[in-house]
């Protein structure tokens, strides 16, 4: 195995040979992050009782790190960014970010220039409701496309990253099984232990519901497992190859 796919983590850590894209690189697709902001975020990656923030240890802190590389990806490829951000200002363009915990959190465009400052002044800690940011994503996308043709729509890619079941797991769920060509997801789960378990075998649940109903038995929710994965730029790598 080469360098590049040196993979860590624990057992049910998703095989590096198995990721790939969630798009096919012929299709347009606009993706966004729905980003896990509860309080199980600080603690350990490897280990529940670990490290917890700010340790780099923790899975707050590797996260934010994986993230510093996928956006830089992104934004090479946002043709809209650099016209965003000609007027000097780093508030637009890069990948739109929705938080979610007990509340919503509007994050906005996430770029090199602000990534850092961005995920350090929002508050973090609280529960996993995650129906609240999916509905503004939508929202959001919609208010920007819904009056294009359906066929020069983009796919909206919708990135989750998370440690846990959702709280609002029931209302959540109907929505990954309804996932179609032009709203596709990916679940990208960290942490390690029981909880993290039973969150993926939950949204794998999930993912083959979604092949079910698809008349062709197509996938469109990618379910990653980064089981005890403490390695950002591991991570950031294999999210960039699920959204190229």
């Amino acid at each position: 195995m080469s360098e590049a796919q040196a993979e860590s983590g624990g057992p049910n850590r998703t095989p590096r040979s198995e990721i790939r894209p969630a798009v096919s690189a012929n299709r347009n697709k606009e993706p966004v992050l729905l980003l896990d902001l509860s309080t199980s975020m600080d603690w350990g990656a490897a280990d529940e009782y670990g490290p917890e923030w700010p340790d780099s240890g923790s899975r707050r802190a590797i996260v934010i790190a994986a993230l510093h590389g996928l956006v830089r990806v992104l934004e090479q490829e946002d043709s809209e960014a650099a016209a965003e951000q000609a007027d000097g200002s780093d508030e637009l363009g890069g990948l739109m970010t929705h938080g979610f915990a007990n509340h919503h959190v509007e994050i906005g465009d996430l770029n090199s220039s602000n990534i850092e400052r961005r995920l350090n002044e929002i508050k973090w800690g609280g529960k996993t409701y995650i129906m609240p940011a999916w509905k503004a994503a939508l929202a959001d996308y919609d208010e920007e496309f819904g009056d294009r043709d359906p066929d020069e729509q983009p796919t909206m890619l919708t990135v989750v990253v998370t440690d846990g079941e959702a709280d609002d797991w029931r209302e959540f769920e109907p929505v990954l099984e309804k996932a179609s060509a032009k709203r596709v997801f990916v679940v990208a789960i960290v942490g390690h232990g029981r909880k993290h378990d039973a969150t993926l075998a939950a949204y794998q649940q999930a993912a083959r519901k979604n092949a079910a109903q698809d008349k062709f038995g197509k996938v469109h929710v990618e379910v990653v497992s980064f089981d005890a994965v403490t390695n950002p730029e591991e991570i950031a790598s294999d999210l960039i190859t699920l959204v190229s």
